[in-house]
């Protein structure tokens, strides 16, 4: 269980425990007295030349900060002029890549089905330029900067790059795209000679990502990390960027740390000595199935066929804007990464004379959509992190999506999936609001019990549970409404941080479902988010309506504590989160409305008897 509590979860967690305990600390403390582009492929088997194969050079929107390289590289064995760069662009109409004579790398993404911004319709592009993806490090005369021939296939959806390194060894590398955003890679290092040549330990990078443009960051949420499943030992897979509750593991953000401050709490942690690094290249020396690098809704995923046998995590973070080296106080006390990158390690190879090694990994590279990335396999799903209620959040998404196929609004759609779960739970929901009436009516007589029992605390309450359950009133019945919400909220605020699907979702004034409203946040300090205002009215009203025990005073406190702890938590959080809450208050007034109403004309009945 404590596996999938991570910081995310934690602060969900707390929020509800203090909606819960309200109540009864407070009697504690209290007592009563888009559309896809159109791409043109090259021709197949077009054989890209240097000088002809630059295209149209298109504007990156991830930001240009090169990464750490993952390790030292090698000079070449023999020195070679650089011949110029030539570029191939490949394209299933989902994905475009561009791939460069240069290693053979992949150094740019463009996805036409996902556009910038709402403002800006262009195409997302993840930019690898400085960093390129597919990168061999370690094999001399093999690296970003080794020149490749490159001939186009297969009406522009493959390619094949050649060279032949300072060695002997031929390399072949077919890229090969497929249905989705799959790419089928097969390198070919081929031994033309007698003797055998043996390729050394070597590592293949993974691009460097980073938030893109319009993105905003939010507290108690890491948008950047890298994944990664080992292939023994652990079941399950391991995100880098959080850590499950009280858990030893460390994250992305603790490896920037002196190792004594390490995994450490608030309390007792050493002083720093030292500025945090601006980067970071951390080895890991455990067997790989795969690793994942990604962004908010972005995803890239590396997985050799025969594993590997470990990898590296590169990050990079923010510089504060008055930080120095040598003025302790204004170093920033925890990393905020910037750019994370990732590679993974294979051990050396012998290769015999006359005879080919062949080397085939899948590279995912595209959004973080449930539907593209589970049919790969291997827990890449995980790569989502919905959590502990992983099982629920899938449902939770396919329900908005199918939702949204009938009424094309993600607002709407989460507006028609609450008043499904408040159908679902009416009897439950029902039941406790019910509970709580009956306990309103019991309260003279518990009085008088108190003040029979004052001095008795141990008869006192052996004699208000005889109560309760002579009136068959449950006094944590009130709390059913709450419970039943819970798997709902969690799932929801997982779905709205990963699930591309509700990128730039609009309702009505909010343009991003996914994030809070931010309205006007360029000509103030601060942001105007009105929903989280809403569902306060709603709240305080909701609890106007709902039966209530205790002294007036009591009751006044809990009108408004309670909503001006909600606003607090939930002013920042994503507005699909917000709008589903005071969605669900307002039905919930309805149903206390109806309920009131009922009552009135049974009491109207009853008189006229």
């Amino acid at each position: 269980m404590k596996k999938f509590l991570t910081k995310d979860t934690l602060i969900l967690v707390a929020l509800f425990a203090a909606m819960l305990a309200w109540g009864p600390l407070y009697q504690k403390l209290f007592p009563t007295p888009p559309a896809r582009a159109n791409i043109t492929p090259p021709a197949a088997g077009t054989a890209l030349t240097p000088t002809s194969a630059v295209p149209e050079k298109v504007e990156a929107v991830t930001p240009q900060i090169p990464v750490a390289p993952v390790v030292a590289e090698i000079k070449q064995a023999v020195s070679q002029p650089r011949e110029p760069e030539a570029v191939a662009e490949l394209t299933n109409g989902l994905v475009r890549l561009t791939v460069s004579s240069y290693g053979a790398t992949v150094k740019r993404a463009e996805l036409p089905a996902f556009a910038i911004s709402k403002d800006d319709k262009s195409p997302v592009i993840l930019d690898f330029e400085k960093a390129p993806a597919l990168t061999y490090r370690g094999l001399a005369g093999l690296d970003e900067t080794s020149g490749f021939t490159i001939t186009v296939l297969s009406n522009g959806t493959a390619a094949r790059l050649e060279t032949t390194l300072p060695s002997g060894l031929r390399l072949t590398r077919s890229i090969q795209l497929g249905a989705r955003y799959e790419v089928r890679v097969v390198d070919e290092f081929t031994n033309t000679q007698r003797d055998p040549v043996t390729l050394p330990p070597h590592s293949l990078s993974i691009g460097n990502m980073g938030m893109l443009p319009g993105e905003t960051k939010m507290t108690g949420m890491d948008f950047l990390g890298i994944d990664s499943l080992f292939s023994s030992g652990e079941a399950t897979v391991r995100h880098w960027s959080s850590k499950a509750w009280f858990s030893d593991e460390l994250t992305l953000v603790d490896l920037f740390e002196e190792a004594p401050r390490r995994g450490k709490g608030c309390v007792g942690r050493p002083a720093m000595t030292r500025m945090l690094p601006l980067s970071i290249n951390e080895h890991i020396t455990r067997d790989m199935a795969w690793v994942a690098v990604k962004n908010k809704f972005f995803v890239q995923i590396l997985n050799p066929k025969e594993g590997a046998i470990g990898c590296d995590l590169i990050v990079e973070r923010e510089k504060g804007k008055f930080e120095n080296p040598d003025t302790p106080s204004t170093w920033e006390g925890a990393a905020i990464p910037s750019q994370v990158a990732a590679a993974v390690h294979f051990s050396n190879h012998t290769i015999t004379g006359n005879s080919t090694f062949r080397r085939e990994f899948s590279y995912f590279v595209g959004p973080k959509e449930i539907s593209s990335i589970a049919p790969l396999g291997q827990q890449k799903k995980s790569v989502m992190e919905f959590g502990m209620f992983r099982w629920f959040c899938e449902i939770l998404l396919w329900s908005l999506n199918k939702l949204y196929w009938l009424i094309p609004n993600y607002g709407v759609a989460i507006i028609l999936l609450t008043l499904i779960v408040r159908i679902l739970f009416w009897p439950l929901t029902h039941k406790g609001t019910e509970s709580m009436k009956r306990l309103q009516e019991l309260q003279p007589q518990i009085k008088a019990l108190q003040e029979k029992y004052k001095d008795k605390p141990q008869t006192l309450h052996a004699e208000t549970m005889a109560l309760y359950k002579e009136n068959k009133v449950n006094p944590l019945g009130g709390c059913l409404p709450m419970l039943v919400q819970i798997p709902v909220f969690f799932a929801l605020f997982s779905v709205l941080r990963s699930a591309v699907e509700l990128r730039f979702a609009h309702f009505l004034w909010v343009r991003d479902l996914s994030t809070a409203e931010n309205i006007m946040i360029s000509g103030i300090p601060f942001a105007i988010n009105l929903l989280p205002l809403l569902m306060t009215v709603t709240q305080i009203w909701q609890q106007k309506l709902t039966p209530a025990t205790g002294d007036p005073m009591q009751q006044k406190m809990m009108m408004w504590m309670m909503p001006v702890m909600m606003l607090m938590f939930l002013y920042s959080m994503p507005s699909g989160l917000v709008l589903y809450w005071t969605a669900n208050q307002v039905m919930m007034i309805i149903q206390l409305m109806w309920q009131h109403r009922q009552k009135k004309a049974v009491a109207v009945v009853s008189s006229k008897r």
